[in-house]
């Protein structure tokens, strides 16, 4: 496993105005987190390695720019995935720690800030990416266990089941991820072998995959996230260069990438 540097820094970006501020910092060094955006506007930010796998959680408000620490993770790890479900919930699945690649799978319950153990993942993963479906469903793609995973698996939080479904033509892992307006998935970056700037999308309805234009830069572990106007942010990440702040957005409409100003922060 290559995680090669822990961070604290923290920024905001404005679409308007395509510029980023600087925020408080997390209270915690670490790489190999996992950062969901909650119903009420704050941000969760769950597990990650410095050195250690770590269970230490907490929620950034960017109203009043500061963390507050919350219940942790049962279970220890880096390189987990995580996303939101429909009712506020947060699914937690894979990753790594000093027993090896992970299969566990929980719900951290966003109101009384309890974690429940569910059935776990049928296969033990690590650097998957995770998105939750316009049926409540939650796909997970990819990751690495000793081999590079084109896998993809379909959890259903209602009956708690796990189901197979087509394979992403481009085994990967350390992806980004986002639901698109039309309810279909993107699916982009990740290494295998090399860095990659393959990009897909996967319909739910057909289980089938298009491959779309190829993001102009290769990374692995980039930002993904999809803003109002149903374009794509695409932020950082790891390439042959090293870290790179380079930015896009791509539009499923036109399927076309826009290269974004290079953002200009001091760093610290």
């Amino acid at each position: 496993m290559r995680l090669p540097f822990y961070g604290s820094s923290t920024e905001i970006y404005h679409p308007v105005s395509r510029k980023w501020t600087r925020a408080a910092s997390d209270p915690h060094l670490r790489t190999s987190a996992s950062a969901v955006p909650l119903p009420d506007d704050t941000v969760l930010v769950i597990d990650g390695y410095n050195g250690h796998y770590l269970q230490t959680n907490e929620i950034f408000d960017p109203v009043r720019n500061r963390w507050k620490k919350i219940t942790s993770d049962p279970v220890p790890r880096g390189g987990g995935e995580a996303s939101l479900l429909a009712n506020g919930d947060v699914f937690v699945t894979g990753g790594f720690n000093d027993t090896g690649y992970l299969d566990s799978s929980e719900i951290f319950l966003s109101r009384s800030g309890l974690w429940r153990l569910l059935h776990p993942d049928p296969v033990p993963r690590w650097a998957s990416v995770a998105v939750t479906l316009n049926d409540g469903n939650v796909l997970v793609v990819g990751g690495y266990n000793a081999q590079t995973l084109g896998l993809t698996e379909r959890y259903d939080p209602g009956s708690d089941t796990w189901k197979t479904m087509a394979p992403d033509p481009v085994p990967r892992w350390g992806a980004s991820v986002v639901l698109l307006p039309s309810g279909n998935v993107l699916v982009i970056d990740g290494y295998h072998g090399k860095y990659l700037k393959t990009s897909e999308i996967y319909s739910p309805l057909k289980n089938t995959w298009t491959c779309v234009a190829s993001d102009p830069i290769p990374r692995e572990k980039a930002i993904a996230v999809l803003l109002s106007d149903g374009t794509v942010l695409v932020e950082g990440g790891l390439n042959p260069g090293g870290f790179t702040s380079a930015g896009e957005i791509y539009n499923p409409r036109t399927d076309k990438w826009t290269n974004l100003p290079t953002p200009s922060l001091p760093i610290p």
